[in-house]
C-alpha cells in the first residue's frame, strides 16, 4: 500500500510497526495508555513499553509488590504492640511450594515501653513462638534497623526453608511491647521453578 499503510474505511494501519488509526483510537493511543509514566513507559529511542528506570529518587520502576516469587519478593507490614503469641506479626506462606527466606528486616520506630525482646521463626504452627531466623532481638534499647544477618541471636538463622502452609511467627519472648511500633518485611524466593 502507499507508504506502508493499509486502509480499511476510516482506519489505518502503519505496516512496518503496527499502529492503528480510526476516528476512536487516535495514533499510538494504545501504547501511550498503557504507559503510566511510574512503572511502564514508551521509549523514545525504540518506541516500545518498558519497564521506567528507577529514577534519581529510586520511586519509579518495578514495585516491591509487583515481582514474582521466582524473581524474590517482598512480605511487608507493620509490627503491632501486642504480648499474644505471633501477636507482633505473622505471614502464611499460602504460595503451593516450599519457599526460601533470605532476609526478614525489621525496622524499630518507637521502642517498646518495657524491657522488651523478640523472637522471630519458622514453624507449622499458628500459635506457636519460633526464634529460628531472630532470637532475642532487644526492642527496647534503640530505635533503627535489624536483620537476621547481623541480629539473629544464639539460635537464628540467615537463610531458612518456609514450607507450604508454615508461618512466619514474631512473638514477644521476654517483657512487655506495649509502645512498640515499626515495619517488617520478609525476603522469599522460590528457586523450585
Amino acid at each position: 500500500m502507499p507508504g506502508g499503510i493499509s486502509y480499511i474505511g476510516d482506519m489505518s494501519v502503519v505496516e512496518s510497526g503496527g499502529e492503528i488509526t480510526s476516528q476512536s483510537v487516535g495514533d499510538k493511543a494504545l501504547k501511550s495508555t498503557a504507559a503510566d509514566t511510574t512503572s511502564i513507559e514508551v521509549s523514545s529511542t525504540t518506541g516500545k513499553l518498558g519497564i521506567v528506570d528507577t529514577g534519581s529518587s529510586l520511586a519509579n520502576g518495578l514495585q516491591r509488590d509487583q515481582s514474582s516469587k521466582y524473581a524474590g519478593h517482598w512480605l511487608q507490614g507493620s509490627l503491632t504492640a501486642s504480648d499474644a503469641v505471633a501477636g507482633v506479626f505473622q505471614e502464611r506462606n499460602t504460595y503451593g511450594t516450599v519457599l526460601i527466606i533470605t532476609r526478614v528486616l525489621i525496622y524499630v520506630s518507637t521502642i517498646a515501653g518495657d524491657t522488651c525482646t523478640l523472637d522471630i521463626g519458622v514453624g507449622a504452627g499458628a500459635s506457636t513462638s519460633y526464634a529460628t531466623l531472630i532470637d532475642g532481638l532487644d526492642v527496647r534499647t534503640s530505635t533503627g534497623a535489624f536483620d537476621n544477618i547481623k541480629d539473629k541471636g544464639t539460635s537464628g538463622e540467615q537463610v531458612h526453608l518456609w514450607g507450604t502452609s508454615e508461618y512466619v511467627n514474631a512473638s514477644m519472648a521476654t517483657g512487655a511491647t506495649s509502645g512498640l511500633a515499626g515495619k517488617y518485611a520478609i525476603h522469599v524466593i522460590d528457586i523450585n521453578a
